[in-house]
């Protein structure tokens, strides 16, 4: 597969997740090979070379990358830890949107705040909005497939009272839960 330089750069340069695994760059100054999301520092245009897979950047004399592990398949080097947390939190949040984030980050086997970091650095989103999103998904699902009243609704969504329900109904969807259930 022949790979463009200047997409491959640019993708290289922007640490683009959308390349991982699809090239790999060696740099020839160093005589390592990277993945395209490596955390080290970006190698002048002079100095990189394009390769379709790892075998093909060690073929040409190039050693792994100890800091992004290219030789690893995507997802299970360390430079990946940060997003399959934040991936096995949004999952567990989903299945339990009243999950504490201490008690989610005591089962995910680290700390609150670097459950936090993590999940705003690969979500943009804080646990209260991760939460919050969930629980209004799953009152969106109630509310086209049910009949049940609004107020039971909002305790099975995970709410604590009906007020609290219409405002973070209102603020994420911008219309009110029986606005929905009417238009459907």
């Amino acid at each position: 597969m022949a790979l463009d330089f200047d997409n491959c750069y640019r993708a290289l340069a922007a640490r683009d997740r959308n390349f991982d695994g699809r090239f790999f760059v060696g740099v020839k100054s160093t005589r390592i090979y990277c993945r395209p999301i490596c955390p080290a520092r970006t190698p002048r245009r002079d100095r990189c070379s394009f390769y379709a897979t790892a075998t093909e950047a060690e073929a040409a004399g190039f050693v792994p990358c100890l800091r992004c592990r290219p030789e690893l398949a995507p997802g299970n080097a360390s430079v990946d830890a940060k997003a399959q947390l934040a991936k096995r939190a949004a999952v567990m949040l989903e299945k339990n949107a009243g999950l504490r984030i201490e008690t989610l980050a005591a089962r995910l086997g680290v700390t609150a705040r670097h459950l936090r970091r993590a999940l705003r650095d690969e979500l943009g989103l804080t646990p209260t909005q991760l939460r919050q999103r969930s629980r209004i998904a799953k009152a969106k699902q109630l509310l086209q497939k049910t009949k049940l009243p609004l107020t039971r609704i909002a305790y099975d969504s995970g709410f604590a009272s009906l007020r609290r329900f219409n405002a973070v109904f209102r603020q994420l969807e911008g219309r009110a839960p029986s606005a929905l259930r009417k238009a459907r």
